[in-house]
């Protein structure tokens, strides 16, 4: 059997010794002994960091040289991401909370952490679309940097923890698509690092599980991720749950009893069974699972036309009257409810549960999240679990890795440290529940991405490096502590080399949505932006859909609130039906200037929402014939043949 708790000299440990009194204070020499045995980790782990650091500084550099390579993709979600974090630091510096709180008000699809983070950067480092990256980096330095925390925090034996954070380590830091979608203004580079600090939280609590300061931090790790992006917390959420309750199910069963007890005895369940607030909210409930079933649906109400579809003002209401049946249970009964919790419970209710439980309370918060991270939010009816193995199993091979040998590797690594699980620290098993729950939610959700593996698949990386550790381990018997520390040390150069030597692959990009060639999309403004200089708002329309891309280049140009409306046009059906909807939209804009972009050959189309240009070339049509605007200039584009027309109000 493998011996995880072996000595770090390989022998036998000793018989343990008999226990201190318990008020006796540690002496200085056990004090000094146990700094001489922790300072190699320390070394260890400051060199990983500094390693990463750099590494992210070059990669930093790199971009900031050449920034516009990046920036191609029209419909790509970065250009909405760094609008987002721009306005919220332009409202800062203009002095606007209406305009910061606005913003805020909107990010429910999308939470605002990441926003925050970038506009933090932006007004310490300045406007600037360079900077753009730097919450990704400093998430992708905080996986690096956990990944290596939590690997060697597996083992107690120095050498194998020493071997399997290195494994773990290398595979994460060398990860082709983990580290491109890490350097893209996206959610996954900083999602990934809450990620991976959670996970750690979690095996440092469970270290010492009467530490209120460990639970806390847990819980606030995770009310972070939360307000970064659900899906994520989500993943994550589940297999920490699971592994607690398996860990401590006596504990659980115990401080269920007196709740069970009660509800044999009725008193709970006439309590909430008679609560007028849970009557109602089961009623209005009841009533948004009709509207859903129904379908569009509208009242005649005092002459005026409502329409009750999509209920998502409803669903919002029914949380509420739920909310504050709690609130007032809590309120009641909190000194039981607090004591049936116990220390990890209560950290967990008021540090996380209670913020993101009143966070639900904005209107449309509930309705949107829970569209996002259900099989709703699925842009291929086609999709099932069989397409998502093979599409993540590919992702995983081709793209994560710099050769699918090296992906094969980690699977048979990570199944041997699965083996070791009963040895490993408390705690230890959420590491692969997470890698395990995390692969299966992503396969079974009918919308499939390849970046949707980057906040998990750290984990995969552990549970490898974990083998790799009790692999080393076994070694203990034949080596001595010198040649296992050699063997160890020769084997991570060795994997390292393999992934510095091996070339980077081309599916890396394509599964980190990277366009690898073609013109930067900047060239769709650049050419003319200095006509916009001056106004208050500019109304955009091209025949290939619609972007936040002009927003955020016209908003960092000015440093100020230009107005630039998303014109939202799709579904369109015809010629005709882009000439009429843009018709109406002419003729109530408030725009000073339009701006009319024609590419009869754009890579951007999207025939699924009507943006082909057959179709759309009807919004041409209509500043042909329309007498608000005046035709000012055209300007030729490098891009799909595209031509940028301005149009001011007469």
């Amino acid at each position: 059997m493998v011996d995880i708790g072996r000595q770090e000299d390989g022998r036998t440990p000793r018989p343990a010794a008999a226990p201190r009194p318990q008020h006796s204070a540690p002496s200085a020499l056990d004090k000094s002994s146990r700094t001489v045995r922790a300072w190699p980790d320390v070394a260890a782990f400051l060199i990983v960091l500094a390693a990463a650091i750099g590494t992210a500084g070059l990669i930093f550099a790199d971009y900031y040289g050449a920034p516009d390579l990046l920036w191609r993709g029209f419909h790509h979600d970065r250009n909405s991401h760094y609008s987002f974090g721009l306005d919220l630091a332009l409202a800062v510096r203009t002095f606007d909370p209406t305009w910061f709180f606005g913003e805020l008000e909107k990010a429910k699809v999308w939470p605002p952490l990441h926003g925050l983070v970038l506009s933090a950067v932006l007004l310490i480092g300045g406007i600037d679309h360079r900077l753009g990256i730097v919450p990704s980096l400093i998430g992708w330095v905080m996986t690096i940097a956990f990944v290596w925390l939590i690997a060697r925090r597996l083992f107690t034996d120095r050498h194998s923890g020493l071997f399997a954070a290195a494994v773990a380590t290398i595979f994460t830091a060398a990860s082709p698509t983990f580290r491109l979608i890490s350097t893209d203004v996206m959610l996954e580079g900083l999602g990934a690092g809450l990620s991976a600090a959670g996970l750690w939280a979690y095996l440092h609590a469970e270290a010492k599980p009467d530490s209120r300061g460990r639970w806390r931090l847990l819980a606030l790790l995770l009310t972070l991720l939360f307000f970064h992006k659900g899906n994520y917390w989500g993943l994550l959420i589940a297999p920490l749950a699971i592994a607690y309750a398996s860990e401590h199910w006596s504990r659980i069963v115990a401080a269920a009893r007196p709740v069970w007890a009660a509800i044999r005895g009725q008193a709970v369940l006439r309590a909430t069974a008679g609560s007028p607030l849970l009557i109602l909210a089961a009623a209005v409930a009841g009533l948004v699972a009709f509207l859903y079933a129904q379908g569009p649906t509208e009242l005649e109400l005092f002459g005026r036309s409502v329409s009750l579809y999509p209920p998502e003002n409803l669903t919002t209401a029914a949380y509420a009257l739920a909310f504050a049946w709690w609130s007032l249970t809590w309120w009641r009964h909190r000194t039981a409810i607090d004591r049936t919790l116990g220390v990890a419970g209560r950290a967990l209710l008021y540090w996380h549960l209670t913020p993101v439980a009143i966070s639900f309370l904005l209107p449309h918060r509930l309705s949107k999240f829970l569209w996002f991270v259900g099989p709703a939010n699925n842009t291929d009816p086609n999709s099932g679990p069989w397409q998502g193995l093979q599409f993540y199993w590919a992702t995983f091979a081709d793209g994560f890795h710099l050769a699918p040998w090296l992906a094969a590797l980690v699977v048979v690594l990570a199944l041997i440290g699965a083996t070791a699980i009963p040895k490993l620290p408390p705690g230890a098993r959420a590491v692969f529940l997470f890698a395990l729950l995390a692969w299966i939610g992503v396969i079974i959700h009918p919308q499939h991405q390849g970046r949707f593996m980057s906040t998990w698949v750290f984990a995969v990386w552990i549970c490898a490096g974990t083998g790799a550790g009790v692999l080393q381990s076994l070694t203990g018997r034949w080596l001595t502590p010198l040649q296992r520390g050699a063997l160890a040390t020769v084997l991570a150069i060795g994997l390292l080399s393999v992934n510095l030597l091996t070339p980077m692959p081309k599916a890396a990009s394509v599964y980190a949505l990277q366009a690898a060639t073609g013109p930067s999309d900047l060239e769709l403004i650049r050419p003319y932006i200095a006509e916009l200089d001056g106004a208050h708002e500019v109304a955009v329309f091209t025949t290939f859909g619609m972007s936040k891309l002009f927003a955020w280049v016209l908003r960092e140009r000015c440093r100020c609130h230009v107005l630039v409306p998303d014109p939202f046009l799709a579904g369109v059906a015809s010629r005709a039906a882009a000439r009429d909807a843009m018709a109406a939209r002419i003729a109530q804009s408030t725009a000073d200037v339009v701006l009319i972009i024609d590419a009869p050959r754009s890579r951007e189309e999207s025939p699924s929402v009507g943006w082909v240009h057959a179709k759309m070339v009807g919004i041409v049509d209509t500043m042909a014939d329309q007498t608000r605007y005046v035709r000012d200039a055209s300007y030729a584009l490098p891009i799909g043949d595209a031509t940028a027309t301005i149009w001011r109000r007469r």
